[in-house]
């Protein structure tokens, strides 16, 4: 598992399209997280429409535990602002 993964040998869908961090202007600096799950083989993940309309707002350990998702297999965090700043 954890070789394809490093090898880039991976499969799935994508539920929503990837959208970069943006910080408003003027308003410092943001910490942005991202979390890596494995996903059982035949268990599909999908996103409510809630959920698809923000990407801040929903309830993230809610989505966790509705598919089993259990602890994250690799994190990440960064800090960024506005690029006009």
């Amino acid at each position: 598992m954890y070789s394809a993964l490093r090898e880039g040998q991976t499969q799935g869908t994508t539920p929503t399209d990837y959208h970069p961090p943006t910080p408003p202007q003027k308003s410092g600096y943001h910490r942005y997280q991202f979390l890596l799950f494995e996903q059982l083989p035949d268990a599909p993940v999908s996103l409510s429409e809630e959920e698809k309309s923000s990407r801040g707002k929903w309830d993230l350990q809610a989505f966790i535990t509705r598919f089993d998702l259990g602890e994250p297999v690799a994190t990440l965090q960064l800090l960024t602002q506005n690029y006009k700043d």
